[in-house]
């Protein structure tokens, strides 16, 4: 199972979340979490958070820590490939 993809951000009404993207088989879900002991909570990720991921997976893709699938689906903006 591959490793989500993280990273911090600063939204004015919810303060700082930490957001991931997680692979399950082809599904490709955002999870969000506000605090360090709240719960994980799956949201519908924006046109920044798009740009964001494309960004760290490709960072990811060229050192070879991500495959070929993975990257598929993230430019196919999580749809079916």
């Amino acid at each position: 199972m591959p490793r989500p993809i993280g990273w911090n951000k600063r939204d004015p009404e919810l303060g700082k979340l930490k957001i991931e993207a997680r692979f399950f088989g082809p599904a490709l879900t955002f999870y969000r979490q506000s605090g360090r002991f709240e719960q994980w909570e799956t949201f519908t990720p924006s046109e920044g958070d798009w740009d964001k991921l494309n960004e760290l997976a490709e960072n990811k893709f060229q050192r070879g820590k991500m495959q070929e699938k993975q990257m598929r689906i993230i430019r196919a903006r999580g749809d079916k490939v």
